[in-house]
């Protein structure tokens, strides 16, 4: 079957796939690369959801701009429009960004809706340029594309660990003694201050990814007998949909952590202990979702709260929202007090900063690499190392041992 053609639609926006490609019948270069996305997930072989969420994302970002800024559609690319695409993520414009919604995440249907939040980072704009590289060479692997124009860009350096984006422990609890102090007025604010102490220690003390957390369900959080000790250990299983790589870890639970997950539960009407197979979404909203009782709508707020019809933080973006708000707030303590320096650093970091935290606090507190590298999720302790200077602190510690005295070097008590 050919490709349909709208003729309401310029030349440039129809598609221009190759005669005989194998991606099958695909009406337009969009439903070309999800048919690619499908391959991608079923090539992860253990069901991870998480680069194809990720690509997902980068793709409503590449459709946009095609869509609505460069008016060609990415089979009739040439590198010159690789080189303008560049551009428009190095310098992306005022009006490309769509701001969140008063009522919730922004969402397609919104007036002004773009896959844009804020002008992306360096590192983003490179997992953006990997994606699409990733995308052409499918498609001219596939035969979609006659020839790839990112061919002589290369699929790009992979991104680098900031090892000195983490927060030290005093900062961090300025935060957590910030969101304390909250004045809360009503149940809904206490609510949520309980919700984002747990988040805070949740990304501080189990070293997650965003999307490790706000895919979690409750269930996450068991119990592990060790027969040897006679005693229970709580587990947080991070699962092979949410883990990096498809890969399945479990990390020990703090008692500090256990503690403000019971208090969370609480208020929001659950028993403090999850039971083992809960799949209620671990991240709660106090907002109400609609609820019906045969085919009558419960409209009563209140009546939704009993029933525990509660929404979810469903999405990274909404998460990263919540941490920032609250690392902000104990920016803003920080500022009145005159400590900008301090302040400067929360208004930098970010969720993963919380997990770069939790990396180096393991090691420093005497961990060894392996097991820090098992706690992260990471595929080669060479990224664990990145953490600490390993490399230099082992050639040091040789040549002190070969020569004596002779590296320069302070004692410390």
């Amino acid at each position: 079957m050919s490709l349909s053609v709208n003729l309401e639609m310029p030349p440039s926006m129809m598609s221009a796939p190759e005669p005989g490609h194998a991606l099958g019948d695909v009406s337009d270069d969009w439903e070309a690369a999800e048919v690619w996305l499908r391959a991608v997930a079923r090539k992860s072989g253990n069901g991870s959801t998480s680069t194809v969420n990720t690509y997902g994302y980068h793709l409503a970002k590449l459709r946009w701009y095609c869509e609505n800024v460069l008016r060609i559609t990415p089979s009739r690319w040439s590198m010159q429009e690789v080189e303008a695409f560049y551009a428009f993520l190095e310098n992306l414009p005022e009006d490309a960004i769509c701001a969140p919604s008063e009522a919730g995440q922004a969402h397609s249907e919104q007036l002004g809706y773009t896959p844009f939040r804020k002008r992306p980072a360096r590192s983003s704009q490179a997992d953006i340029r990997r994606f699409v590289h990733a995308l052409f060479k499918a498609w001219h692997s596939m035969g979609y594309i006659r020839i790839n124009p990112m061919a002589l860009t290369g699929s790009l350096a992979g991104r680098k660990i900031n090892a000195e984006r983490s927060l030290s422990a005093d900062v961090f609890n300025i935060v957590l003694d910030v969101l304390a102090a909250d004045d809360v007025k009503t149940f809904t604010e206490r609510q949520r201050q309980l919700r984002d102490r747990f988040i805070l220690l949740a990304f501080k003390e189990l070293g997650l990814r965003a999307g490790e957390l706000v895919g979690a369900s409750m269930g996450a959080f068991y119990q592990l007998y060790d027969p040897a000790s006679k005693k229970r250990y709580w587990i947080f299983l991070v699962t092979a949909e949410t883990g990096k790589g498809a890969k399945e870890r479990r990390v020990p639970v703090t008692r500090s952590l256990l503690a403000s997950l019971m208090a969370y539960r609480e208020s929001f009407g659950l028993a403090g202990l999850p039971r083992h197979g809960d799949t209620m979404a671990l991240l709660l909203s106090p907002r109400t979702r609609a609820m019906y009782i045969g085919e009558k709508a419960i409209m009563n707020a209140g009546d939704r709260r009993f029933f525990g019809a509660w929404t979810v933080v469903g999405t990274r973006q909404g998460l990263y929202k919540i941490v920032k708000a609250r690392l902000s707030a104990a920016a803003a303590v920080l500022v009145a007090a005159g400590e900008s320096g301090r302040a400067a650093e929360l208004e930098r970091a970010s969720p993963h900063w919380l997990r770069h935290t939790f990396a180096k606090s393991a090691l420093l507190n005497g961990q060894s690499m392996r097991e820090v590298a098992s706690l992260l999720g990471h595929a080669s302790i060479d990224t664990t190392m990145i953490y600490t200077d390993q490399d230099a602190l082992d050639l040091a510690r040789a040549l002190e041992r070969q020569a004596p005295n002779s590296i320069a070097v302070e004692l410390v008590a």
